[in-house]
């Protein structure tokens, strides 16, 4: 044990007692020797408590000291210290920017400058096709820009080779629609033009 340490008054005075025993033996002072070894056992045992409880307390120390020293360093981190660096840091990391959704790409659709004719197709179906016009109130673009092979635009057959207009103005766009919509041709109200 580490009496002398932790409790040096009450080790002292039972050592100093204990040997006040040894010379009252010596004397053959028998009674003076009992009540110096019971005096040394009562601040023995006193050394001994005093000891247990010294070394409790600075062990519930070293604990308390090292939980602060924890708390503090993880408050310095959490204010920017970089423990390694010695230095601080930004107050709050910034968070790394969140990617935005990148949309798919749509397939893209090559406009197409001619269109070959298939079987039952109008000037309707055709130019409601993505790749000709993605409307099919446009067909009066394609009658006007084949009028030289088409006479009348009910009249278009399988294998025939149109030419597609591209440089069209919107008000190129709105006038052909006016007129798609004035045609009896293919009547706006069915929604569906009627196959050939």
């Amino acid at each position: 044990m580490q009496a002398s340490e932790f409790a040096p008054t009450e080790y002292k005075a039972a050592r100093l007692a204990l040997e006040d025993a040894r010379k009252s033996m010596q004397k053959a002072n028998y009674g003076a020797a009992r009540e110096s070894l019971e005096f040394s056992l009562k601040h023995a045992r006193r050394s001994i408590v005093l000891t247990e409880e010294t070394k409790t307390r600075r062990i519930e120390a070293a604990a308390q000291r090292l939980r602060d020293e924890e708390e503090a360093r993880q408050a310095a981190i959490l204010q920017g210290w970089d423990e390694e660096e010695n230095t601080f840091q930004a107050q709050t990391p910034t968070p790394p920017p969140t990617p935005k959704p990148v949309p798919k790409p749509k397939p893209k659709i090559t406009p197409a400058t001619s269109y070959t004719v298939g079987e039952k197709e109008t000037l309707w179906t055709i130019s409601a096709q993505s790749k000709v016009y993605n409307d099919g109130l446009l067909w009066p673009l394609l009658y006007q820009a084949n009028r030289d092979q088409i006479k009348d635009p009910r009249q278009i057959f399988p294998g025939q080779s149109l030419n597609i207009r591209r440089d069209m103005t919107q008000k190129d766009l709105d006038e052909a629609r006016q007129k798609a919509k004035e045609s009896d041709i293919f009547p706006v109200s069915t929604k569906a033009p009627p196959k050939q």
